[in-house]
C-alpha cells in the first residue's frame, strides 16, 4: 500500500514537473531568440500568440486526450465536467456575469479591444482551465483513493511550486528569489489551491473553480492602457 502511494505521488510530481518545465523551457528559449509574444499586446499577432499559448499548454492537452481515452464514457463524470444543482448554476451565472461585466467595462474604457477579448480566452481557458484540469482533476484523480491530507497537499504543493517561474516574470531564477518565493508566496498558493479543490468537490463540478480562477487572473486587464 505504501509503495503504491509513493508511486502515485511520484506520478503527480512528474506530471506537474513536465508541464511547468516544458512551458518554462519554451518561454526562456523564445525570450533568448527575441520573439516571445505577450498577451498584453495580443492584437499585434493573434495567430502567433494563439499558437504560442497552444504550444505552452501542449502537455496538458496531451494529458486531456490520454484521460479521455482512458476514461471514455466516464470522462465527464470523473473529471467533474458536469454542472448540476441550483446553487452551482447560480454561482456559475454570477461568475459569468462578473466576467462579462469586466469585459464590457474594458471594451468601453481600454484602447486595445482585441487584446481584451483575447485575454478573456487566455485567462479562462489557457490558464484557469488547463491548471484546474491538471491539478484539481488529473492529479486528484490519481490520488483519489488516498487519505484527504495526501489528496489535498500533494497536488496543491505542486500547484504552488509550478508558479515559481511565472512569479519571477520568467526571469532569472536565483537562490534568494527561490527562498523569497517559498517564504512569502508558497503558502498562499497552496491555501488557494486547497480552497479551489474544496469548491470543486463540494460543488461536484470543475467549472466553478475554472470561472473563479479565470476571473481572479483576468482582472489584470483593468490595469491595461486606457483609451
Amino acid at each position: 500500500m505504501e509503495k503504491k502511494r509513493r508511486v502515485k505521488i511520484l506520478a503527480v510530481v512528474l506530471i506537474c514537473a513536465v508541464d511547468i518545465l516544458w512551458a518554462a523551457g519554451l518561454i526562456y528559449f523564445w525570450k533568448e531568440k527575441g520573439f516571445i509574444l505577450s498577451v498584453r499586446n495580443a492584437s499585434a499577432n493573434l495567430p502567433g500568440i494563439f499558437l504560442q499559448n497552444l504550444a505552452v499548454n501542449l502537455p496538458t492537452l496531451i494529458l486531456l486526450g490520454m484521460m479521455l481515452f482512458k476514461l471514455r464514457k466516464k470522462f465527464v463524470r470523473e473529471m467533474y465536467l458536469n454542472i448540476s444543482g441550483d446553487w452551482q448554476k447560480k454561482v456559475a451565472a454570477v461568475l459569468l456575469a462578473v466576467l462579462a461585466g469586466v469585459t464590457v467595462f474594458c471594451l468601453i474604457t481600454k484602447e486595445d479591444k482585441v487584446t481584451i477579448l483575447y485575454n478573456l480566452l487566455y485567462y479562462v481557458i489557457f490558464t484557469a482551465f488547463t491548471e484546474e484540469f491538471l491539478i484539481r482533476d488529473v492529479c486528484t484523480w490519481i490520488l483519489r483513493t488516498e487519505k484527504k491530507s495526501v489528496r489535498y497537499l500533494v497536488p496543491n504543493l505542486a500547484f504552488g511550486a509550478m508558479h515559481l517561474f511565472s512569479y519571477a516574470n520568467w526571469g532569472e531564477i536565483t537562490l534568494p528569489y527561490v527562498v523569497t518565493f517559498v517564504t512569502t508566496e508558497m503558502l498562499g498558493l497552496v491555501c488557494t489551491g486547497c480552497a479551489f479543490q474544496i469548491l470543486k468537490e463540494r460543488s461536484g463540478t470543475i467549472w466553478l473553480t475554472v470561472l473563479l480562477h479565470g476571473l481572479m487572473d483576468y482582472l489584470v486587464v483593468l490595469s491595461y492602457a486606457v483609451g
